[in-house]
């Protein structure tokens, strides 16, 4: 089994591992041995999870070729050394504060607002809208401007603080108390350290020429405005365009005098759209009367940028105001100068607390200690890092005593290893107990899990789109990918279904040579059903130890038969077995003890199509009684053993001839480390039992026999093989020599390229013509098995993730299922695209062109959908 590890800004890693069984501390071992990381300094995470010592793979259900993304901890320096990284971070800091000192800002006047005017400052995160007022207006220190004196300066209001252009940390650090009574919060326990505070741009210090023009004037674009924000004690340094301000919207609009295509200011949460949030701009295009209130359908704007949000929804709970223009100074009544300094009635934010609605004197668990539920001392709350909950550090028993320095996690997020018990853990432990056996049953293939799946539905009869005649694939597993042989163990994959043949079965052979009665003559074989077998304690195989029923599989592949009943004295469809339901055949390597004509050398090989041309019971060589089926090809294409077959190379899982690549190196690396021919042959004999664990690529080899075979050879006596080899095969019956059915069609070239057929086919679905050139594109570089896996995934519906039955083309070129998109206009009760959002009408007609294409090529796919 092998995985792969992700670092940030690195291409993935394949590591290998020994089993699913791996504990996660080995997997560490690995690591470090792989990247040089210590594994105290490991971060593994899989699937959103941080995976802990104590587990194993399968705890955390990881299969082949799944990704763990490792991240590497900061390792903190020894405590000599913290000294002097200490005393040079300071030095930085210091440095960094000399240069952000060295910007010097210049005082400036601006002929449409003065220092004092109440504004409006746009956040620069999300685009809302805060109460401010104008502290200090400068020029930009970024553009060059003229170095005149500035002749008429402007006084500086008496409740403003002086200003500083220090940096300062306000949104960390939790807020300081004010001496005086007026200016302390009254806000108590952790929401107080959660407020809002909106970001702006920070100016960095640029070295520029300014040049000195005499003629050279400078506009009120070119000047910052420093904002002393309404929310916030400390001194602002908030400095922002004429593009981000304007005069504090005081004016109210009734809903009634709303009109459509108005630009307006309205209160909306964009996480909560039913609870109070903050101010944003918004252009109503439809208003709506609920019962008991309103809501307003427009373009909502977001950002900085005012990014239009169309078809926002908002519900109307608070005031609406309209959005105020500025008025030069040169133009402005004594009422309105009056006007722009007076404070107005302030506006409502977002609730820090939706289960107290921000009540102070209301116990809360949310806001306050989650034990005693008090919002006193918040200084003394811990958050947790997990569930972000705070604690009293008085309340945790036992108390902390300190702020913890690293990550903190409340007893309820803690986890411990050694109290925690994997789902299932307790059963596996009686059983193992019951057994006492130590087997690390996770080598295997099967066990690794599947990485992929079939587009075509499991209940479907013959051939596989895209899989030809001749494939071969090196493990089971991928045989249930790829769909040709769902179960990864079973020998038999279908159901038995009772009534009048209602339900689609599908079938899948795969001869093994499991069973002493099964006898194979490529193109007609008998075959043995299931069961009689005792596989009690987790057992793989065993000798035959009752007699067969006709049940379960072995029912389900009598159905297949061309006949009127199913009976349990057997029943044989005669000269009308072609009309039998098909069953696709696949031959496993561990057949060529036994047939070594027919059976693949590697692997587990796909042979076409079979009918099932009759069933009867009879006492098999272990004297009981089993159900065997004659089993005769009816497929076009030449069998994979006769000339003019199409010969295909082995297809191994993804990254598996990496993984035994370092497998190897591994092997050799440890083989110079030991010395000795023993423990060469040691490792030898180790490689060969790992690769019979893992469903090996070949038959096992008896040793003995080959050595007696090779002293036989020296005496001049021919060898067990070179006999086997020299005799004549012997002569079959006329019936096994028979030829496959429509052998006429099947002898032309077997091409993979697209036919005449599917190629005029796909030409007339206009619609889709980008997607059909880049799959036909696939189809020529790389066959049409890859053709076949691209137009499932182009052609796939992104609500039920499944190819598009009777699909849908929209007008923006996205496909969907008719009924998936139904039920999207349904559920979301509009008519938007749910790719893009475009509008769309609501009667689409099915692509019908794209529809047949899709059958022609896929048959069966949207059998029972």
């Amino acid at each position: 089994m092998h995985v792969r590890v992700r670092i940030f800004g690195k291409p993935d890693t394949i590591v290998v591992v020994e089993s699913k069984l791996t504990k996660i501390e080995q997997f560490r071992k690995i690591i470090k041995d792989k990247f040089d990381v210590q594994p105290k300094l490991q971060r593994l995470l899989y699937g959103g999870k941080l995976l802990e010592n104590g587990y194993t793979f399968h705890d955390y259900n990881i299969k082949l070729n799944d990704v763990i993304q490792l991240m590497v901890k900061v390792q903190p320096d020894e405590e000599p050394k913290k000294d002097k990284s200490d005393s040079k971070k300071n030095k930085e800091n210091a440095d960094s504060k000399k240069d952000e000192d060295k910007i010097d800002y210049k005082d400036a006047t601006s002929s449409l607002y003065t220092i004092g005017d109440l504004v409006d400052m746009r956040d620069m995160e999300q685009g809302a809208w805060f109460e401010g007022k104008i502290a200090r207006i400068v020029y930009d220190p970024t553009i060059p401007h003229t170095t005149e004196p500035v002749s008429n300066k402007q006084p500086e209001s008496e409740n403003l603080k002086p200003s500083s252009d220090k940096e300062s940390d306000s949104e960390n650090n939790p807020p300081v108390e004010a001496s005086s009574p007026e200016n302390k919060s009254k806000k108590k326990g952790i929401a107080k350290y959660f407020t809002k505070s909106p970001k702006s741009v920070k100016k960095k210090p640029i070295e520029i020429d300014v040049r000195v023009e005499n003629t050279g004037k400078v506009s009120d674009a070119d000047l910052l405005f420093k904002v002393q924000l309404d929310s916030d004690d400390d001194d602002s340094k908030l400095y922002c365009k004429l593009k981000d301000i304007r005069p504090r919207a005081r004016k109210e609009i009734d809903i009634a005098d709303l009109k459509v295509g108005q630009k307006v200011m309205i209160n909306h949460n964009t996480e909560e759209p039913l609870e109070k949030g903050y101010w944003y701009d918004f252009k109503v295009d439809e208003i709506k009367k609920l019962r008991t209130s309103y809501e307003l359908i427009g373009t909502l704007y977001l950002g900085p940028d005012a990014v239009p949000q169309n078809d926002t929804r908002v519900r109307v709970h608070d005031k609406i105001f309209m959005i105020e223009e500025v008025v030069p100074l040169e133009m402005r009544s004594e009422e309105y100068k009056t006007l722009m300094v007076t404070q107005p009635e302030k506006r409502s934010l977002p609730l820090n607390c939706l289960t107290c609605r921000d009540d102070e004197d209301a116990p809360c668990k949310d806001c306050g200690c989650y034990l005693c539920s008090g919002k006193e001392f918040p200084e003394k709350i811990v958050l947790c890092d997990e569930c972000n909950n705070g604690y009293h550090m008085n309340c945790l028993t036992p108390p902390l005593k300190e702020l913890p320095e690293e990550d903190w996690y409340c007893p309820s997020c803690k986890r411990n290893p050694t109290d925690v018990v994997a789902p299932g853990a307790a059963k596996q432990a009686k059983k193992t107990n019951a057994s006492k056996t130590t087997r690390d049953w996770g080598r295997g293939m099967a066990c690794v899990g599947k990485t992929k799946t079939c587009a075509m539905p499991p209940n479907h009869f013959g051939p596989i789109p895209g899989i030809e005649v001749g494939m071969c694939w090196r493990f089971r597993i991928q045989l249930s990918e790829s769909g040709v042989h769902r179960p990864p163990v079973s020998g038999i994959h279908g159901r038995d279904v009772e009534g009048a043949y209602s339900i689609v079965l599908s079938g899948g052979i795969v001869l093994s040579g499991g069973y002493e009665d099964d006898v194979d003559h490529g193109n007609e074989f008998t075959y043995t059903g299931s069961g009689g077998r005792d596989l009690s304690g987790n057992k793989r195989t065993a000798e035959q130890s009752c007699d067969q029923t006709l049940t379960r599989e072995n029912k389900a592949l009598a159905r297949n038969c061309a006949v009127k009943q199913i009976s349990e004295e057997g029943g044989d469809a005669g000269d009308d077995w072609r009309s039998g339901r098909p069953v696709r055949v696949v031959r496993s390597y561990k057949m060529l003890k036994h047939f070594p004509k027919y059976a693949p050398k590697e692997g587990i090989r796909y042979d076409g199509i079979y009918k099932v041309v009759k069933y009867y019971p009879e006492k098999g060589l272990s004297g009981y009684r089993v159900w065997k089926y004659l089993l005769r090809r009816d497929d076009p294409s030449p069998a994979p053993w006769e000339p003019g077959a199409k010969q295909f190379p082995i297809i191994y899982p993804d990254g598996y001839l990496e993984a035994e690549a370092e497998k190897k190196a591994l092997k050799e690396k440890n083989g110079k480390a030991k010395n000795g021919k023993a423990t060469k042959k040691r490792a030898l004999r180790e490689s060969n039992q790992s690769s019979e664990a893992e469903d090996g690529n070949s038959p096992p080899v008896k040793k003995r026999k080959k050595n007696d075979d090779s002293k036989q050879t020296k005496k001049g006596k021919p060898s067990k093989d070179t006999s086997i080899s020299a005799k004549s095969e012997p002569t079959i019956p006329s019936i096994f020599n028979m030829k496959s059915p429509e052998r006429k069609k099947a002898e032309r070239k077997v091409d993979s390229g697209l036919t005449a057929e599917e190629t005029d086919i796909i030409k007339k679905d206009t619609l889709n013509v980008k997607l059909w050139e880049e799959c036909i594109e696939i189809c020529e570089t790389k066959g049409k098995k890859e053709f076949v896996e691209h137009v499932t995934q182009v052609f796939l519906c992104i609500i039920c993730q499944e190819v598009a039955v009777s699909p849908v083309t929209t007008p923006c070129l996205h496909n969907f299922c008719s009924a998936c998109l139904k039920l999207a206009y349904k559920t979301t009760e509009s008519l938007n695209c749910p790719c893009c959002r475009q509008k769309l009408s609501r009667n689409i007609d099915p692509n019908e062109e794209l529809k047949v294409a899709l059958r022609l090529i896929l048959p069966g796919y949207d059998s029972g959908k």
